[in-house]
This record gives C-alpha cells, structure tokens and sequence, in this order.
C-alpha cells in the first residue's frame, strides 16, 4: 500500500509538471506560425528567388552589352588614333 502512494505521489508531482509545461505551450501558441503561414512564407521565398534570378540575369545582359561598348568603343578610338597619325606623318 505503501508503495502505491509513492507512486501515486510521483504521478501527481509529474501531472503538475506536465501541466506547467502544457501552461507555457498555450501561452506561446498564438505567436506560433500555422501551416497557411508556413505556406504563404515559402510561396514568398520562391517569388524572390524568381526576381532574384531575373536581376542576375539583367546584370549579365547589361555586363555583356557594356563590355561590347568598351570594346567597341577601344577599337574605334585606335582607328581614329592609327587615322590621325597616318595624316601627320
């Protein structure tokens, strides 16, 4: 009999801590994200890495296209050099 009042004692203490911890669970669970939260966070996340890919890919464009302007640009400015000085001399 002793015995079991040792173990019924233990169970109660358990069942309070149990409670406690269940207590502190409820009290968070309304700043707790919902699976549509979840959801909606992840379609946002895509969204941004699809504009995110897009602005890399407008940098590339316009890295090509400067690149194609210098160059360009270098070799018209030799042309003219190369002009000028076939006049002088």
């Amino acid at each position: 009999m002793e015995d079991v009042l040792r173990r019924l004692g233990s169970l109660e203490k358990d069942v309070s801590e149990i409670k406690t911890n269940v207590a502190g669970v409820l009290a968070q669970l309304p700043y707790m994200a919902t699976k549509a939260d979840v959801m909606a966070t992840r379609a946002e996340i895509m969204e941004t890495r699809a504009q995110i890919m897009a602005t890399k890919a407008d940098i590339s464009d316009a890295k090509t296209s400067i690149i194609q302007w210098v160059v360009a640009t270098t070799i018209a400015v030799a042309a003219l050099a190369f002009a000028i000085a076939k006049f002088v001399h």
